[in-house]
C-alpha cells in the first residue's frame, strides 16, 4: 500500500505517487502558446519558471476537460522538470492497494507505457500514471522547446529592459 494523490479526468480515476506531486493549484489562467499540441493549454508562471499545463483528458481521450469549480492543476515532476496537469477533480491523498491487472493487459497488448499499474480504491480501479511516458519523444521535445522559447524570450525582454534602464 502506497500513498497517492488521487484525481479524476474524463470520469476515470487516476493516481500519482505523492512524491511525484509538488503541489495542487487553483487556476484557469494560462498563457496560451501558438503552434503547440491541442492538449497543451498553455504555460503557467510558477516560482519564476514557466510550466507547461497539459489537459490530461485531451491527451488521453481527445476531449477537453470542462473547467468547473472542482478543476485543479497538479504540479508534478516530469522528465526532470515540472509540469501542470489540468484535471477535473481532486479526490484526495489516499493509501491504495496494488493489483496485478496490468499482467492481463500486457498479454492483450492493451497496456500503455504511461500506465504504471492498476490500484484499488474500494470497488474502483485506479490508473497509476507514469508521467515520463505520457508523451512520445517528439511530443515531449515539442512541449519542452515551446516552453523554453517562451522562457528565452522573456529573459531577452528582461535584459533589454535592464539595459534600457541604465
Amino acid at each position: 500500500m502506497g500513498q497517492y494523490a488521487v484525481f479524476k479526468s474524463h470520469k476515470q480515476v487516476f493516481a500519482l505517487p505523492v512524491e511525484m506531486v509538488k503541489r495542487v493549484i487553483e487556476t484557469e489562467k494560462f498563457i496560451s502558446l501558438p503552434e503547440v499540441p491541442d492538449y497543451v493549454l498553455g504555460v503557467y508562471e510558477y516560482q519564476e519558471q514557466m510550466l507547461p499545463i497539459v489537459d490530461l483528458s485531451k491527451r488521453l481521450y481527445g476531449e477537453l476537460s470542462p473547467a468547473t469549480l472542482d478543476s485543479k492543476v497538479i504540479l508534478a515532476h516530469w522528465s526532470e522538470r515540472t509540469m501542470g496537469i489540468f484535471v477535473e477533480e481532486i479526490v484526495g491523498i489516499m493509501s491504495l492497494t496494488e493489483t496485478d491487472y496490468e499482467k492481463d493487459l500486457d498479454r492483450s497488448s492493451l497496456k500503455r507505457p504511461y500506465i504504471s499499474q492498476f490500484l484499488k480504491m474500494g470497488d474502483e480501479v485506479v490508473i497509476e500514471l507514469n508521467l515520463d511516458y505520457l508523451f512520445n519523444s517528439s511530443q515531449e521535445e515539442e512541449i519542452i522547446s515551446s516552453v523554453d522559447s517562451i522562457t528565452e524570450n522573456s529573459e531577452k525582454e528582461e535584459n533589454t529592459d535592464d539595459a534600457a534602464e541604465h
